[in-house]
């Protein structure tokens, strides 16, 4: 298993000026590599990673010599980046018309995340010490924690200070097998999770910090000052003054943050279910679909669905457990978790609702957690990709109900935000 460590680097400013240039130097490599691609495929020719690769090689040191001032690896890893996001682009074309493909490679930004990659054989660690090559001995905040072989680094700016990335290679860790069964989750937007079973201090919902509408205000006013300064710079035609210039570190700042307090509390409530229930059933949700309502697309990516995924799945494996998807057009929300009735409709606003069969009172996301728990109950073995055996009529609702393929969640929202965009 592959591990990566993010640490902090307490560079001094000679030093950040380096990782700047050698940011530069890998965005200058990726887009020369981008615009020989096309020229080559344009002439006829059959455009590689290898070709393009030696033609930089060979015009590198007479055409572009401050490329010579940072690491190799600065340029070579972009290249070969570029040759990843083609086979990804050229892979996806396989793909069914409306799946999600990887999108042509494009030319790099200044005003991107860039970032420099170090080869394994071409950085030393020392303590919390890490050695660059045409550079030297840099400070890093800590030491890294993981033992094993280090397979690579990379070096990147978040907000306004320079982090560096180590993947090291670690033997499968061997944790203790979670104590619970099964658990249903169901991930929504003002609660984060909420669960169909208590965790260990009685809680069966937990809260989504939802840094990015706190701090919506503070982001809007900066973004709004910084427009104001350029339109004026540009007018006046003038140079970036230092007041820009911090506000432009202000912004960063205050990204970096959001992003910090969402990883936080995504990996503190993952890692809380992971270890205690070693099955865990979610939903296969539409997240690029849900995002295409505009009321609602910024609070659903800052609620992360797809990170919660991604770290769910890798954390139940590493404790011998694993993870379930019940069908996209399951109704979990829709049917009653106590007789199995389903609701003809149930609009979002509505967060409770009273079954008209057995006068069960629901709460919707505690409901949807209860059913996607039974839907995991039933179905005890799971498919090749991991997900549950309840496709299409799903298990007939686990009570003899009639095999509906309901409304998706995305036409749901679609109509609640189409009254917006009425002409």
């Amino acid at each position: 298993m592959i591990l990566g460590h993010s640490i902090a680097l307490d560079a001094t400013e000679a030093q950040k000026a380096h990782f700047r240039r050698a940011c530069g130097v890998a965005r200058f490599a990726y887009n020369f590599g981008l615009a020989e691609w096309k020229r080559m495929h344009a002439v006829g020719e059959k455009p590689s990673v290898a070709k393009i690769k030696a033609k930089w090689n060979a015009v590198r040191a007479s055409e572009y010599p401050w490329s010579l001032e940072v690491t190799k690896c600065a340029s070579g890893q972009a290249i070969r980046d570029l040759g990843t996001a083609f086979a990804n682009f050229f892979r996806d074309l396989r793909k069914a018309k409306g799946a999600r493909r990887a999108r042509f490679p494009r030319f790099k930004s200044k005003r991107c995340d860039n970032g420099f990659a170090l080869w394994n054989d071409q950085f030393e660690i020392n303590g919390n010490r890490i050695r660059i090559p045409k550079l030297g001995w840099v400070k890093m905040h800590e030491a890294l924690r993981f033992a094993g072989k280090i397979m690579g680094a990379t070096v990147r700016q978040h907000g306004t200070r320079w982090h560096v990335s180590i993947q090291v290679e670690v033997a499968d860790p061997t944790l203790p097998a979670a104590p619970e069964p099964i658990v249903g989750v169901d991930l929504g937007i003002s609660v984060l999770m909420t669960l169909s079973r208590p965790l260990p201090d009685g809680r069966t919902k937990i809260a989504n910090p939802s840094a990015r509408r706190a701090w919506m205000k503070r982001q809007r006013k900066l973004a709004r000052r910084i427009s104001r300064q350029e339109r004026m710079r540009r007018k006046a035609n003038a140079k970036t003054s230092h007041r820009q210039w911090l506000r432009r570190d202000a912004l960063r700042k205050l990204h970096w943050r959001v992003a910090s307090i969402r990883k936080d509390a995504m990996h503190k409530a993952t890692s809380l279910i992971a270890g205690r229930f070693s099955t865990i059933v979610l939903e296969d949700l539409n997240v690029s679909g849900m995002t295409k309502n505009h009321r609602l697309a910024g609070s659903v990516l800052d609620a992360a669905f797809a990170e919660a995924r991604r770290q769910f799945e890798y954390k139940t494996a590493m404790r011998g457990g694993r993870i379930m998807l019940s069908d996209r057009f399951f109704p979990s929300s829709k049917t009653c978790s106590a007789c199995r009735h389903v609701l003809a409709d149930l609009p979002l606003h509505k967060r409770e609702w009273i079954c008209p069969e057995c006068g069960a009172v629901h709460d919707r996301d505690a409901n949807a957690a209860l059913n996607l728990a039974l839907v995991g109950a039933a179905s005890p073995e799971p498919l090749a990709d991991g997900r549950s055996d309840t496709r299409g009529e799903m298990e007939a609702l686990a009570a003899g109900q009639p095999a509906t393929k309901p409304p998706s969640l995305n036409r749901e929202l679609q109509r609640a935000g189409s009254h917006r965009f009425a002409k």
